[in-house]
């Protein structure tokens, strides 16, 4: 009820801005109702007025989709004598709402934060269970607060047992969150206002989601749970019901023509932008280069494995001295725990192959910025996995083929979630979600996490 209450706020507010904007801009008031009633009605269908626990990515989503068929139906459809000369006050009128939508709607969740929010408690004390914990609780925008987590080990009517993150015979934290006990479940939910349980256990067997999901189900109006192939389910994934029988359809199709066209205009785009970045940026790397005797040329191309296992040359800014792959092998082998550190990750936490300018250009990503030719020329696209080294393949085992299924990317979903601060099989997986999920609003958003990863120097090495 809460929820209802807040979705006819938000479209009353909205209505009240979009009349006062629609007065100002001097159109025709005769087409007031039927113009703010389509809005309203498109805003519905698109489920902007649904308010879950979603993040504002998805909020961002039903708004443009919204905004898309409102600008369809003043531009296209209805013919230009309703309008006379107002229609591009229209477009005006439907660009401005666009921005002043997705700001209430966010202002307005995060206000009213106490009044909306669902208490959740989250069944499972995995890595899974503390990333999604950890996500909820960090976005204000998704109106849930994690109260705590629940250790299904403590149980005697579970066979299975499962990894935890911590030791909880030694912590009772996790990290900062409460743990309970599992068969302290009914007084859990009844002193802590529990509304919904999330079971976020992927590893478990039948037998045991089942005792769980009805237990769940029991005590509270909401639970969710995690699939135990969670990478098997997509955006397009749909449930459907065969006389009892529930099957979900989680189709991996090729992107749709309209979506390939949009990307390679939005590749296109981007491309062209970021390479007349490309010039000044040497100047200053070349400058930073002689400062410290080093003459090398500032650019350099590696082979990297591109769509379908073609060969790629990469472009990048040179941020490492010229003789990097000896002295790698140098320090590899004179120590164990750098060369434990590459193996893990590919990676080393204080490189001493980085040059000075090489720092500056790794922690904004602008090392980065020639692949814009690269993108520009087609071989790669502003978003998609990164590209790796034929060594790097061994790491996604019988997987390669969908890993290279899709364009390598200038960035991705893997270099906006975290970057260098995940281990290799994590990105793997991170990369292969990415393969199972992609959409032009995936893109946006990755487009979007990425900017400000480059301003604040986030998760960049």
């Amino acid at each position: 009820m809460r929820r209802k209450l807040y979705a006819v706020l938000l479209a009353l507010l909205e209505a009240i801005i979009y009349y006062y904007i629609f007065v100002a801009l001097d159109i025709n008031l005769g087409i007031l109702r039927q113009s703010l009633g389509l809005y309203l009605i498109y805003m519905l269908m698109c489920g902007h007025y649904s308010i879950k626990d979603t993040l504002i990515w998805n909020e961002i989503k039903h708004v443009t989709k919204a905004t898309a068929f409102y600008l369809i139906t003043y531009i296209i459809i209805l013919p230009t004598s309703m309008f006379q000369d107002k229609r591009r006050y229209l477009v005006f009128l439907a660009i401005i709402m666009y921005f002043i939508t997705i700001f209430l709607s966010r202002t307005l969740r995060i206000v009213f934060r106490k009044f909306l929010v669902r208490n959740t408690l989250v069944i499972g004390t995995g890595k899974d269970a503390l990333d999604y914990g950890r996500t909820l609780n960090n976005n204000r925008f998704a109106i849930t607060r994690v109260v705590g987590f629940v250790d299904m080990n403590t149980c005697s009517k579970f066979d299975q047992q499962f990894n935890n993150v911590v030791d909880l015979e030694k912590s009772h934290k996790f990290f900062k969150y409460d743990v309970f006990k599992y068969q302290d479940l009914r007084k859990i939910v009844k002193d802590k206002h529990i509304e919904q349980i999330s079971i976020v256990e992927p590893d478990m067997d039948q037998k045991t989601f089942d005792i769980a999901m009805e237990d769940a189900s029991q005590l509270v109006d909401h639970v969710k749970y995690m699939p135990e192939d969670n990478h098997m389910m997509n955006f397009s994934s749909s449930i459907r019901d065969f006389d009892g029988i529930l099957i979900i359809s989680a189709s991996r199709r090729k992107p749709r023509t309209i979506d390939a066209v949009l990307k390679r205009m939005m590749d296109i785009f981007f491309s062209l932008i970021g390479c007349l970045f490309i010039l000044p940026i040497a100047v200053v790397v070349k400058i930073m280069n002689l400062a410290h005797g080093d003459h090398a040329s500032i650019f350099y191309k590696q082979k990297r494995v591109g769509r379908y296992g073609r060969d790629l040359n990469v472009y990048k800014f040179r941020s490492m001295v010229p003789n990097a792959e000896e002295v790698l092998k140098d320090i590899l082998a004179k120590d164990p725990e750098k060369r434990a550190e590459w193996e893990r990750s590919a990676k080393l936490e204080d490189d001493p192959r980085v040059t000075a300018a090489g720092k500056f250009l790794r922690k904004t990503s602008l090392d980065e910025f020639p692949q814009f030719i690269n993108v520009l020329k087609g071989d790669m696209s502003l978003i998609g996995p990164r590209p790796v080294i034929p060594e790097e393949l061994e790491w996604y085992g019988d997987r390669v083929t969908e890993f290279l299924s899709a364009k390598p990317g200038l960035t991705g979903y893997w270099a906006s979630h975290g970057r260098s601060d995940v281990d290799y099989p994590e990105r793997c997986d991170l990369e292969l979600y990415y393969v199972h999920h992609q959409s032009i609003f995936l893109d946006l958003q990755i487009v979007l996490r990425t900017a400000l990863g480059v301003i604040f120097g986030e998760g960049a090495r």
